[in-house]
C-alpha cells in the first residue's frame, strides 16, 4: 500500500506540474517564434523598399548584391519577383511552385497580410516562409520572398524545454522525498501498527493493543474496536484456561483419594477375577491422573507469557539424545544423531527439551522397533516468511533451525497425519499402547508459542518424520 499511495501522489504531482509546464513552454515557444518572425518581417520590408526602386529603374545590381550578402549571412533564400511572378533576383534557386511558397507569394501579390506562424517545436524542421508586397503609390510591383531556417529558434525552444523538464523532475523528486514520503508514512502508520498488532494477536499475544490517538477518526474507531476485540478474546481465553486448570486441579484430589480407596479394597478381595478388575481400575485411575496432569501442563503452557530467548540447539539436542540413549539401548533400538556445533535458535525456555522428550518417547513406543535418527540442520525460510529474528552476518543464508526425529516404522496414513497433534487424538492402531493423546498437542502449543512450528510427514520409504522448525538466533560471540 505504501508504494501504491506514493505512485498515486507522484502521478497527481506530475499531473499538476505538467498542467503548469505545458502552457508555460507553449507561451515561451510562441514568443521565441514571434520574435524570429518579426525579424523576418522587418527584413522583407527593407528589401521591398529597395526592390521598388530597382524594379522601376531596372537597375538590380545593388539589390542582387544585398540579397547575396543576406543569403550568406543568414543562410536563407531570398527571391524578388515581379507582378507576373517572374524571378528578378534570386542568389540561390527557389522553387516557387512549392505549395507553401506559392501560397505566400499569392498573398503578398494580392496585398494581403501574411499569416502568423505556428509554433515550431524542436522536432519540426519547417522553415520560415515570409513574403511581402513591393508597392509604389498603391501599385503592386512584385513581391519579396524570404525562406529562412528555424534552427536557432528551435534550439532556443529545445533549451527551454529541457530546462523545464529538468526543473519538473527536480521538483517532482523533491516533493516525493520531502513531502509525499513523510505524509504517506504518517497516513499509513496507524495501518502498519494495526497490521503488526494483528500479527501478534494471530501469534497468540492477545494483550497487544494499538494506539487510538494519532490517527484519522475512522482509524481511531477501528483501533478502539481492535483493542476491545483483543481484550474480549484475551478474557475469554483466560476464562477457558482458568476453567481447565481449576477443573484439572480440583479433580486431582478426589481421583487420588479414589485410587487409594481402590487399592485398600485389594486386601478384601480374594477372587482372581475381582483382583484383575481391581488392578484394571487402578490402571484406569493412573491413566486418568496422567490425563489431568497433561491438561494442567497444557493450561500452563497456553497461559505462559514467557519471552523467547536464544538457546544452544546443538547442546540441548545432544543432552536429550544422551538422556534417552539408555532407554533405546534397553529396547535394542539404534539411536543415531547428526548434530552440528554452534547451532542457535529462539525458543521458550525448556520448550525444546520437552519437545524432544515427547518425540523420542513416541518414536520409542510407536516406531515398531526401527532405528531412530535425530538431526539438526539450518534451512532458509520459505518465501514471504516474516520472522522477528534478525540474522547475524555469518547466518545470512539461513532463517530457520530444523530439528528432525525420523523413524522407519509403519508411520501414519494421510488421514491420520491430518489429525495428528489434536487433543486426545490417538491412532486406532495404537490404542493398546499407554498414553493420553495430549503429548503432541502440548508439544505443538509450546513450539508455536515460541514462534516455531511442528510438522509431521511420512518418511521414505516408510516411517514418520517429525520436524521442529525454530527461528534462528545470532551465534553469541566469545572473548578470550
Amino acid at each position: 500500500m505504501h508504494r501504491r499511495l506514493l505512485a498515486i501522489v507522484c502521478a497527481l504531482v506530475a499531473g499538476l506540474i505538467l498542467a503548469l509546464s505545458v502552457p508555460l513552454v507553449r507561451t515561451t515557444a510562441e514568443h521565441t517564434i514571434q520574435t524570429s518572425f518579426t525579424g523576418r518581417v522587418q527584413d522583407t520590408a527593407w528589401f521591398a523598399d529597395m526592390a521598388a526602386t530597382a524594379l522601376e529603374t531596372g537597375r538590380t545590381s545593388r539589390l542582387e548584391a544585398a540579397a547575396t550578402r543576406y543569403t550568406r549571412l543568414y543562410d536563407s533564400q531570398v527571391a524578388i519577383v515581379d507582378a507576373d511572378r517572374e524571378v528578378v533576383v534570386a542568389p540561390t534557386p527557389v522553387n516557387l511552385k512549392e505549395p507553401h511558397v506559392r501560397s505566400a507569394l499569392l498573398q503578398a501579390l494580392a496585398d494581403r497580410p501574411p499569416e502568423q506562424p505556428t509554433v515550431v517545436w524542436p522536432w519540426d524542421n519547417r522553415p520560415f516562409i515570409h513574403a511581402d508586397a513591393i508597392k509604389r503609390d498603391g501599385h503592386i510591383l512584385g513581391a519579396v520572398l524570404i525562406i529562412s531556417p528555424t534552427d536557432r529558434a528551435r534550439s532556443e525552444v529545445a533549451d527551454y524545454l529541457t530546462l523545464v523538464i529538468l526543473g519538473s523532475l527536480t521538483a517532482l523528486t523533491i516533493v516525493l522525498i520531502a513531502v509525499a514520503t513523510p505524509i504517506v508514512r504518517w497516513v499509513l502508520r496507524p495501518i502498519h501498527e494495526l497490521d503488526r498488532a494483528t500479527h501478534e494477536v494471530a501469534q497468540g499475544r492477545l494483550q497487544t493493543h494499538v494506539s487510538d490517538r494519532a490517527a484519522a477518526p475512522e482509524l481511531r474507531r477501528l483501533a478502539n474496536s481492535f483493542n476491545a476485540m483483543a481484550d474480549s478474546m484475551h478474557a475469554s481465553q483466560e476464562q477457558q484456561r482458568a476453567f481447565v486448570a481449576q477443573a484439572s486441579h480440583q479433580l486431582r484430589n478426589p481421583l487420588t483419594a479414589l485410587r487409594l480407596r481402590v487399592e485398600n479394597v485389594e486386601d478384601y478381595v480374594n477372587d482372581p477375577q475381582g483382583l484383575h478388575e481391581l488392578h484394571s481400575a487402578v490402571e484406569e485411575a493412573d491413566r486418568f491422573g496422567k490425563m489431568l496432569d497433561g491438561l494442567l501442563r497444557m493450561a500452563r503452557a497456553e497461559a505462559s507469557e514467557a519471552e523467547r530467548t536464544p538457546i544452544d540447539v546443538s547442546a540441548v539436542v545432544t543432552h536429550r539424545a544422551d538422556a534417552w540413549r539408555a532407554a533405546f539401548d534397553a529396547e535394542g533400538i539404534p539411536l543415531t544423531t547428526r548434530i552440528p556445533t554452534d547451532i542457535h535458535a529462539l525458543s521458550l525456555p525448556g520448550c525444546l527439551d520437552q519437545t524432544l522428550d515427547t518425540l523420542l518417547d513416541n518414536a520409542l513406543k510407536f516406531g515398531d522397533g526401527s532405528p531412530v535418527d535425530v538431526s539438526v540442520t539450518r534451512a532458509p525460510a520459505p518465501h514471504g516468511d516474516d520472522t522477528d529474528n534478525r540474522r547475524s552476518t555469518s547466518d545470512e543464508a539461513y532463517d530457520r533451525v530444523e530439528v528432525t526425529v525420523r523413524d522407519q516404522g509403519s508411520g501414519l496414513t494421510a488421514e491420520e497425519l491430518s489429525q495428528a497433534g489434536g487433543r486426545f487424538w490417538r491412532s486406532t492402531r495404537h490404542q493398546n499402547i499407554p498414553g493420553t493423546g495430549l503429548g503432541l498437542a502440548l508439544t505443538r502449543i509450546l513450539v508455536e508459542a515460541g514462534g516455531g512450528e511442528l510438522h509431521l510427514a511420512s518418511a521414505q520409504p516408510h516411517g514418520l518424520t517429525a520436524t521442529v522448525r525454530l527461528p534462528t538466533a545470532p551465534t553469541p560471540t566469545t572473548t578470550a
